[in-house]
């Protein structure tokens, strides 16, 4: 029995296996490593890097993903990837209540409404998240329906090639977001939103018990917060940065420097969170704060008192197992970066 027994474990029992997620943003590249565990949820952090480029080439973009990889000691081709930008289109539709297969061929006729792009130029999915109530006597159901352009695809599965790599999985950015904050958040029900803030752009995030109900991109980011201390203190680039994570006495005249890239930036969250709110019959109750301007020393505080709910910078390293090998220093300063590649690594 003893010897059937090793025979199984060895030939039969499942193997722990590992999951890639390569974030290309647009000033870095960050991966992650995952050992996913068979049957169990927890999941380890092997590796990861972070490394940013220096311009939008795809030149720049692959070499930055190349070293991300080597430092990285990746050690699988398959990698899932994501995209975001104009030209990615998210909308949470109404629907007369119908099957799966009902809707996808319903879809076909009625996509034009949704998406302003040439149909033949996407890619399109779309999920049911749910009943929606009644309407105009009929029950209704809540559809999610995600349409990129073919164009953003090719180009970032030509990258990956050209690096050696094979995609498994592309998503977007902001359900990656969500893939790994359903993980991390499970105790938070009731309406809350996720803000990733990163160099361009914003993403915004509504979930009501963990199911997104609203996505929107805010074209403002940490790039406008380091032009604004730039332009203010007339110092480099390098210098605005490590004012940002390192204010010291100079907090107040920092604050006052990015104070109208700020109301410009909570005036257009707070714009989408009366939009999402009128639609969902409720507020939002707490915000979750990621991307690499979650690094800036208090800006939860800030936009805690601008906007008036309570505000957390989120790590979701913190829920996954650590390998004893990786520099925790290093891991502590680049967690909130981490959220969209641990995400898409968690896709398995």
């Amino acid at each position: 029995m003893e010897q059937l027994k090793a025979i199984f474990e060895k030939f039969v029992k499942p193997k722990a296996r590992v999951s890639i997620g390569l974030d290309i943003g647009n000033s870095s590249v960050k991966v992650v490593q995952l050992l996913m565990q068979p049957g169990s949820l927890l999941k380890e952090l092997v590796s990861f890097d972070i490394q940013s480029f220096k311009s939008s080439k795809g030149t720049d973009i692959l070499q930055a993903v190349k070293k991300s990889l080597a430092n990285a000691q990746i050690s699988t081709k398959l990698v899932n990837t994501s995209v975001s930008g104009q030209a990615v289109i998210v909308r949470y539709v109404q629907m007369p209540k119908m099957t799966r297969e009902e809707l996808m061929k319903a879809l076909k006729f009625s996509l034009g409404k949704y998406i302003p792009f040439n149909l033949n130029e996407v890619n399109y999915d779309f999920q049911i998240l749910g009943e929606g109530g009644e309407g105009k006597g009929l029950k209704t159901m809540k559809v999610l329906l995600v349409a990129v352009k073919k164009e953003v695809i090719e180009e970032r599965i030509k990258i990956l090639r050209d690096a050696g790599l094979t995609p498994r999985v592309i998503d977007v950015d902001s359900f990656a977001i969500v893939n790994s904050f359903k993980l991390v958040q499970k105790e938070n029900k009731g309406i809350i939103a996720v803000l990733d803030i990163g160099a361009d752009i914003t993403s915004t995030t509504i979930l009501r018990d963990n199911i997104p109900h609203f996505n929107r991109d805010i074209p403002i980011g940490g790039r406008q917060l380091t032009k604004a201390i730039i332009d203010e203190f007339e110092m480099t680039e390098e210098e605005a940065n490590d004012l940002k994570h390192n204010p010291k006495d100079r907090y107040g005249d920092l604050i006052n420097a990015i104070r109208s890239v700020l109301d410009s930036l909570t005036s257009e969250i707070q714009m989408s969170f009366n939009y999402a709110e009128s639609q969902m019959g409720g507020s939002v109750q707490k915000i979750f704060l990621t991307g690499g301007t979650a690094k800036f020393k208090g800006i939860d505080k800030v936009l805690n008192s601008i906007l008036g709910i309570d505000v957390e910078v989120w790590d979701p390293t913190r829920i996954l197992q650590i390998n004893p090998d990786l520099p925790k220093a290093r891991l502590i300063d680049a967690g909130p970066l981490l959220t969209v590649s641990i995400g898409l690594a968690l896709r398995g």
